[in-house]
């Protein structure tokens, strides 16, 4: 038992349902903590995570953790943040999956993922973009598809790009 940083890499956080459907909940990258508030609350692990592309992990026991914060109050003030930073994509995609269309919720995840992917594109399958807005994978096509159709976005293999940037925020109907 311990906790993990990313070194290098992307990975999604996702809980698994009793029908076997993932929820991604979130997303995190270089220099990010993970298995953190496992520790803190001494709980079992409630999640999962799976790499995204080729990762590299440093694992820190438990024990060596609980010393390095307990003396260390910026790591801790650190992951305090995160911790709270965390909650707070939780609750706003809470509140985005009950009260967005799946359209919306497509526009929104696009606008949210080139950042994640440093605007170089989007490289995710379409069973993991289906989970993160919490809709079918045919739903998923279907607005992706009229995306396309509109020149909103371009899609190369499974590379989504982004051409206008103007019409994709007008799609999510929050401005």
């Amino acid at each position: 038992v311990g906790i993990y940083t990313i070194i290098e890499g992307k990975v999604k956080k996702y809980t698994t349902g009793i029908s076997g459907k993932e929820h991604i909940f979130y997303f995190a990258k270089e220099h990010e903590i993970l298995g953190h508030q496992t520790i803190l609350n001494k709980e079992q692990y409630a999640n999962s995570v799976a790499c995204l592309t080729d990762c590299t992990f440093d694992f820190i026991p438990k024990k060596i953790f609980n010393k390095i914060i307990r003396k260390d109050k910026d790591l801790l003030n650190r992951i305090l943040k995160s911790i709270s930073h965390e909650f707070g994509v939780f609750i706003l995609n809470s509140k985005i999956l009950a009260q967005h269309s799946v359209r919306e919720r497509t526009a929104l995840s696009i606008i949210k993922l080139d950042s994640f992917f440093n605007n170089q594109g989007i490289d995710i399958s379409r069973r993991d973009h289906s989970n993160i807005i919490g809709a079918s994978v045919e739903s998923l096509t279907r607005v992706l598809h009229d995306f396309k159709e509109n020149k909103i976005i371009t899609i190369k293999d499974h590379l989504i790009i982004i051409n206008d940037m103007n019409k994709l925020v007008q799609a999510t109907n929050i401005i």
